[in-house]
Order: structure tokens, then sequence, then C-alpha cells
């Protein structure tokens, strides 16, 4: 446990990981990529992850961040510090890295960190994110018989995941998700956005996105 101090709030307990930085701020966790053809905004204001073809990630961490006492550059530096011990513990430099820490309208802040892949997001994070094949996800033990629809006309897939696709995403973040590879199914409980994002089912439970 680390202490994270303001000139004006005095010392604050800090634990670390995605999600411990709610002593801080309200944190909400969101990720973002460009999925089913969804394309990530330009500027992302909201609970944010970016998932690129290769399984590279990208995570936008938005809280408020309206108190005085609130300082830019200290949030920043006790993120940079998260990083770099995890990294130290993982024993692969690069493994998270921040991207940048900057102040929103509205009193709120991003913090935007970069993944080499989905096990240093899950390692780093306290939520669950696989992308991989299909067959290395019936591997992991995720239920590759899980109820699949079209993105297109809701239909359900009567046939084996891999006659459909590919690649697999799989994770229980609450987040709308963007993917840079092209969605032809998702999990019963999950939506498509407007944007073409995929919307998670608000329930406790997995959201499966099959990717080409």
């Amino acid at each position: 446990m680390q202490t994270f101090c303001t000139p004006e709030s005095g010392a604050v307990e800090v634990m670390g990981k995605i999600g411990k930085l709610a002593v801080i701020f309200c944190l909400c966790v969101v990720f973002l990529a460009g999925c089913g053809g969804g394309k990530v905004p330009d500027v992302v204001d909201n609970p944010a992850v970016a998932i690129g073809r290769e399984g590279e990630i990208t995570v936008w961490q938005i809280g408020d961040f309206d108190k005085s006492y609130y300082n830019l550059e200290e949030l920043d530096g006790m993120a940079q510090q998260e990083a770099a011990e995890y990294n130290a513990e993982a024993g692969k430099e690069g493994a998270v890295s921040v991207e940048k820490v900057e102040a929103l309208e509205g009193g709120r802040v991003a913090v935007v960190y970069q993944f080499d892949g989905w096990e240093s997001c899950s390692g780093f994070g306290e939520e669950n994110l696989f992308f991989g094949t299909v067959e290395e996800a019936a591997e992991k033990g995720f239920d590759t018989e899980t109820e699949m629809k079209n993105v297109k006309d809701g239909s359900l897939l009567d046939a084996d995941l891999k006659s459909a696709g590919e690649y697999l995403l799989v994770t229980d973040m609450k987040a709308d998700i963007y993917c840079s590879r092209r969605v032809t199914y998702i999990s019963s409980g999950a939506g498509v956005n407007e944007d073409g994002s995929i919307r998670p089912s608000g329930e406790e439970e997995l959201v499966y996105i099959l990717m080409k």
C-alpha cells in the first residue's frame, strides 16, 4: 500500500492497480478499441478500451477531478509509478505504460494506459479480459458454445464459432467495447451501439465478441 499526498488534503492511502485510483477520484473504467467497424472518437471523454488487430490495448480511465486540491502532475506521477512497479513485477518493460494524463471538460480527468496485450491488461487491472483465437479461448476454459447472436440481424449462431469468426474477445468489463477487427457475433446479453461499438450486458457475466 502506498501513500499519496496532496498539498491541502494530507495523506491519502493508495492501493495501486486499475480501479484503485478511485481513492483519488471517483473512477470509471471503460475499454475502447475499434470493434465492428466502430471508430474510436478523436476525444474520449467517457469511461472507455482499445483492442488493436494484434491484441494491443489502450485503456481510458475517466473520473471526477473537480476538487481544488487535486493535482494533475501528482496523479500523473502516481500512475507512472504504478505502471513502473507492475513492469518490474512482471519482469517485462513496456507491459504497461501511461500514454497521458489530461484534464477534461466538466471537472473530469482521463488517465490513458497502453498495454502490450490482454495478459498485461488483466494482470494490471482487476477485470478479466482475453483476446485470442477461438481455439486459444477453449484452451483457457472459456465457453465456446455460449449462445451468440449476429450483430446485423440478431439471429442466433447455430454452428461452431470457428465457422463465423477466428478471434474471440471475452471480458467482464462494464464498458462499451470497440474492436479493430470486424465483429460478426456477440453474446446474447450484449448489444450494438449506434457507433458500432459493443455494449456489454448490465448483468455480472462475461461478454463474448467473435471477430473475423
